[in-house]
């Protein structure tokens, strides 16, 4: 385990999170809700298959430290900007 694949799974999943947030913003604004749900649930999975292919960290198991500091930093996007849009 190396500090290099620290930043590396915290940097990619933090800008993981925001683009998911993007995505999420601009399918909101559909004018037919359903496409729109369709689309989030397609993008959501896509953004999922992603985030756990992507070399070196496919090879890593869910509880591995660096999987979860990714995790984290994902989860840490989206709270970020839950909290600035109810503020």
């Amino acid at each position: 385990m190396k500090n290099k694949d620290f930043v590396l799974s915290k940097i990619f999943n933090a800008f993981l999170g925001y683009l998911w947030i993007l995505f999420i913003n601009h399918n909101n604004s559909m004018d037919n809700p359903l496409i729109g749900l369709i689309s989030i649930f397609l993008g959501t999975a896509l953004f999922w298959e992603i985030a756990n292919r992507v070399t070196p960290f496919n090879e890593y198991k869910k509880s591995h430290p660096v999987k979860m500091a990714g995790f984290v930093s994902f989860g840490i996007v989206l709270a970020v900007n839950l909290f600035v849009k109810l503020v």
